[in-house]
């Protein structure tokens, strides 16, 4: 039968998180922002938990298994950012430029490791479980979260915010968004993608290339936008068919949304907003692979979403 038993594990840790955050007003509508800090983000649940799961593979003898770590430390980084801004236009308008650069002292990734002592589940399971010839073994993979020391992430935001009537009274009303920010890092762990392993892959999450746009009409209660999202490849950490968290290599994508709005004033249905909504509106499908784009693992189109809605606000 199966046992039954308690797990009692765990760390104490105290930080102190200094920050300063200072802002310079400059002439001519300029302005520049200087912040130092330290940061702190705390593991997942999942990942602290004390318990772990093992299990033989009956044709060749070798147990495998994986766990969580309740010795984790959490994710923490000094933090410099650096940004300039300016204004124009009686402040509709505005540029900014900013730098980041994250020192870290500590990251969170799976480790898998041989050698694995798999005693206890060596004694519950008699030699006569496994087919003629194939030999009981008790020590053998562990994959559980544990803790990096050292690297960097650093990166470049750009943004604009530009109304078109600057340049014509006759596009009162019409303007644009645009943001742009690039992310490196020297990071490089060990993960398994679709059950291969590699020794040096980059932070799952962290696309090197995002940038946003938007083109806008506002006025006369009417509104309409449509706003344009890309985001270069990246790996991803996603529930896998048997629903456990994976990595696997992501495409990049470029979502596309689009908004119709009108709001009523001056009537009987003063406070009433219609809302018309588009959102993927080219379908763009969700790819993930492992190793090169050949080796396709999830291709999915999740179709266009249509929405309709009413807002509205009591004065």
């Amino acid at each position: 039968g199966n046992a039954v038993f308690g797990v009692t594990d765990g760390k104490d840790y105290t930080d102190v998180l200094p920050q300063i955050n200072l802002a310079f007003l400059l002439p001519d509508s300029q302005a520049v922002r200087f912040g130092l800090s330290q940061q702190l983000a705390r593991a997942r649940m999942d990942q602290l938990k004390a318990t772990e799961e093992s299990g033989f593979n009956f044709a060749t003898g070798e147990p495998g298994g994986s766990g969580g770590n309740a010795q984790l430390d959490p994710w923490k980084a000094w933090a410099l950012d650096v940004s300039y801004e300016k204004y124009f236009y009686e402040n509709k308008g505005y540029v900014s430029a900013a730098a980041f650069y994250k020192d870290l002292d500590t990251y969170i990734y799976n480790q898998t490791t041989d050698g694995h002592d798999f005693t206890a589940l060596c004694a519950t399971t008699p030699d006569t479980a496994f087919p003629p010839g194939v030999v009981k073994q008790c020590t053998g993979r562990f994959t559980q979260p544990v803790n990096g020391e050292g690297g960097y992430l650093w990166g470049m935001e750009f943004a604009a915010s530009l109304p078109f009537d600057v340049f014509s009274d006759a596009l009162d009303g019409f303007g644009a968004i645009v943001s742009y920010s690039y992310t490196d890092s020297d990071i490089e762990i060990q993960g398994s993608i679709s059950s291969v392993a590699n020794e040096s892959i980059t932070l799952p999450g962290l696309s090197q290339d995002v940038w946003n746009a938007t083109l806008y009409y506002e006025k006369y209660g009417f509104g309409a936008r449509i706003a344009t999202r890309y985001r270069s490849e990246y790996i991803g950490e996603v529930a896998n068919f048997a629903n456990e968290r994976a990595l696997r290599f992501v495409d990049a994508d470029m979502i596309t949304d689009a908004q119709l709005s009108y709001a009523f004033s001056g009537n009987m249905f003063e406070g009433l907003q219609i809302l018309f909504q588009v959102n993927n509106l080219t379908n763009e499908p969700y790819i993930a692979y492992s190793e090169n784009k050949q080796r396709l693992l999830d291709y999915q189109e999740y179709g266009t979403q249509y929405l309709l809605g009413l807002n509205y606000r009591f004065r």
